[in-house]
């Protein structure tokens, strides 16, 4: 009987050992050419070891074979626990099981001197006869419906940004604050942002990019669309792919630990006529809405959640420099948006009521932003970062040497 035991225990043991030599010899075919790309990039960039290091490691990490499969596994296994974050709290999840970034705070983040350079990028724009606006997108954390579990952390930037927008008001500068008007939006609050991302939906950029063109007509008496028919439903096409999206947050947790997202595809049944450039492509795309600013061969090659960034079809993502004209509109407004990644489905509906939206991503953009500022000439300079996103990474203008 105890041979038998222990032959049982070595013929596990060589079978763990079998797997781990077979799933190393795997990763290795699969991993050289990555590996030496990296490598490459570092002694062309004349890195030190310690990012050589941490180029190879997140090499490897991002590269495991099978390593989706794992992430899965992983988030599954949380879910029959019936755990409510993961990985420390790096990932939470809410009562009606949607996903949140989100820390332990006990007071809300100082932004006095955000406010400060915002003010300072006010006061030269007035010069110049361009008026600077804030918008702040909704924080996922809906206050008053948006619930955690007692003892998963909140971050407070919903406070954080209640001060920063006070403090604006006290500097005279205007802002459109949305999470003001989701309560008589029709909308339904429990799908108001992607499940497994951060991100609102689409639906939610549609209905925002209408609120702030009606409220450009109440506050500067713009014309953008006097007759409600470029926010009326019926005027576009609203296509939804099942089971189809899954947010950095789903990537992180796999696509067992909650429900794999839906993305719908919007864009005007009425004709239209573009031209979009940005910083990341040599090309010029033309055309219609759908041709120009949406990135449709994305969707159409999807096959797997994990592949495709399925938000980042809009306007192809998050380029340092984007410029959209819209040819139908020449004497439309023309507007310059520093922003983050809430503005990018958003200009593309805002712009059917403008002559030309610009993007400027302060993550990717390499120019001065005082001189294209001015030299854009525009009517108006917006900045547009959702409330997480009150950090100085999004504020690199008007700093003090």
């Amino acid at each position: 009987m105890l041979t038998r035991l222990i032959e049982k225990k070595r013929m596990t043991a060589f079978l763990f050992v079998l797997f781990l030599l077979v799933f190393s010899a795997v990763n290795m075919r699969k991993e050289l050419p990555i590996l030496g790309q990296a490598v490459k990039e570092w002694w062309d960039g004349g890195g030190d070891l310690g990012e050589l290091v941490a180029g190879v490691n997140s090499a490897i990490e991002e590269n495991v074979f099978g390593r989706y499969g794992f992430i899965d596994a992983y988030g599954y296994l949380q879910l029959l626990l019936g755990k409510e974050e993961e990985s420390n709290f790096e990932v939470v999840k809410d009562t009606e099981g949607k996903l949140h970034y989100t820390y332990f705070a006990e007071e809300i983040n100082d932004t006095s001197e955000l406010v400060e350079r915002v003010a300072d990028l006010s006061g030269i724009l007035e010069e110049e006869g361009c008026e600077l606006l804030y918008i702040m997108p909704p924080e996922k954390f809906i206050l008053g419906h948006t619930q955690f579990s007692e003892g998963l952390p909140y971050h407070m930037v919903n406070e954080t940004a209640d001060d920063f927008l006070a403090q604006l008001e006290d500097e005279g500068i205007s802002f459109l604050d949305l999470r003001d008007y989701l309560a008589g939006s029709g909308l339904d609050m429990s799908e108001v942002f992607f499940t497994t991302d951060h991100h609102w939906r689409i639906e939610t950029a549609f209905w925002a990019a209408s609120q702030f063109c009606d409220w450009m007509g109440e506050t500067y008496g713009e014309e953008m669309d006097s007759d409600g028919y470029y926010k009326d439903k019926e005027h576009y096409n609203f296509v939804t792919y099942k089971d189809v999206c899954l947010g950095s947050m789903g990537r992180k947790t796999g696509r067992l630990y909650t429900e794999v997202d839906d993305f719908t595809l919007i864009f005007p049944k009425f004709n239209t006529n573009y031209r979009y450039v940005n910083s990341i492509s040599d090309l010029e795309f033309t055309g219609r809405f759908e041709e120009a600013l949406i990135a449709t061969p994305v969707i159409w090659e999807s096959g797997d959640p994990y592949d495709t960034d399925l938000y980042g079809t809009y306007l192809y993502g998050n380029p340092g420099f984007s410029h959209i004209e819209n040819l139908d509109r020449p004497d439309g407004i023309r507007i310059c948006m520093i922003k983050d990644s809430f503005a990018v489905p958003f200009a593309a509906f805002a712009s059917l009521r403008c002559g030309s939206i610009d993007l400027i991503d302060p993550r990717a953009f390499e120019g001065d932003y005082l001189e294209t500022l001015k030299e854009g000439e525009y009517d108006y300079v917006i900045l547009m970062f959702s409330p997480q996103n009150l950090v100085d990474e999004f504020f690199p203008f008007c700093k003090e040497e």
